[in-house]
């Protein structure tokens, strides 16, 4: 079930993050938590810090998306995750880049084999998403070749990043689903989203409602729940 929630800040949507990884690590869960990368990061960074580092040694961190490039390069999800301050201590980190910069063929490759082992352990999967003003989710575009993709983790080419993503099959694992649509520019494919039944291919957002249990967090539309 699809559940829209208005939110106003980010130290709020951390501390929902936050609070779910605390409840499923106290329980002794091995813990799945797949990032995004955008508007996310800082609701991420914040979030971690509050988990309390004797848990973290349960939880593995993972990539929903990563843009494809050198190791470090400037705009990879994972070192603007870094550069904002992200402290994993004991979680075991799993990033799609290597710093041997394998190619994209490669790396997608490799990913995948490393999914696949992280999705095996895991008892609980988190999947932490935003969406894009286009309606993506993840790394996935409207009409991009990542809409028919199968296995776990795809890659393509597209005007502004090389794209490595989880595939809609991926994301069908996640225990649960956070997303944060915070924005203005956000509010059309909220009420689309909310209130309509587009094709997959034109709005990838709307793939959400085929999960079990999705929550989105948003400052543009009142709450409701979509089964």
């Amino acid at each position: 079930m699809l559940r829209f929630q208005k939110l106003s800040d980010n130290a709020s949507a951390s501390e929902i993050i936050s609070e779910r990884l605390r409840k499923e690590l106290r329980d002794k869960k091995q813990v799945l938590w797949l990032l995004s990368g955008g508007s996310n990061i800082a609701i991420e960074v914040a979030a971690l810090k509050t988990v309390p580092s004797e848990l973290c040694a349960n939880l593995t961190i993972m990539l929903s998306d990563e843009r494809f490039g050198p190791y470090g390069h400037k705009d990879s999800n994972m070192q603007q995750l870094h550069d904002a301050g992200f402290e994993p201590g004991s979680a075991h980190v799993v990033p799609v880049l290597v710093p041997e910069s394998l190619p994209m063929d490669a790396t997608t490759h490799h990913y995948e084999d490393n999914i696949t082992q992280a999705l095996a352990a895991a008892d609980v999967c988190i999947v932490q998403l935003g969406m894009g003003s286009d309606g993506h989710i993840a790394g996935i575009l409207p009409h991009s070749p990542a809409m028919e993709a199968t296995g776990l983790v795809t890659s393509y080419n597209t005007e502004n990043f090389d794209r490595i993503t989880l595939t809609f099959q991926a994301l069908r694992q996640a225990t649960a689903a956070y997303v944060f649509a915070f924005g203005a520019d956000k509010r059309t494919q909220l009420v689309w989203l909310q209130n309509a039944d587009l094709p997959v291919d034109e709005q990838p957002a709307q793939f959400l409602k085929r999960l079990g249990e999705v929550y989105m967090y948003n400052d543009q539309v009142d709450s409701s729940d979509i089964g």
